[in-house]
């Protein structure tokens, strides 16, 4: 499979996990970009469990920004992430959605 190709199926599985519907609080999804010895970590989070409000989150460094926000627009916290993951692979970065964060960054 081309770096295109596995980088759009990525980005689809990101887009089409963060709208499934669950009757349980919806859980944070982390993305770890990994370039050399360097990570960064893209995660769209649910402050209240729930689709809404949402927030992308960027940590590099150490340091974490809020990249983009929503209230009442389904389906933008996780288009945003999508869209910023692509750029990541497009500049290089190997990215990958991870279940549980601590046991990827401990495995390194």
């Amino acid at each position: 499979m081309t770096k295109l190709h596995k980088s759009f199926a990525f980005v689809l599985t990101f887009v089409l996990a963060g709208l499934a519907t669950s009757a349980n609080a919806i859980e944070n999804r982390k993305t770890l970009c990994v370039h050399g010895n360097e990570n960064r970590v893209i995660e769209v989070v649910y402050p209240e469990g729930n689709r809404l409000p949402c927030e992308v989150q960027y940590t590099k460094a150490g340091n974490t920004k809020t990249l983009w926000n929503a209230k009442n627009k389904a389906g933008y916290c996780e288009n945003k992430a999508a869209e910023f993951v692509e750029k990541q692979i497009a500049w290089g970065w190997s990215c990958d959605l991870v279940e549980d964060m601590k046991e990827e960054l401990t495995a390194q």
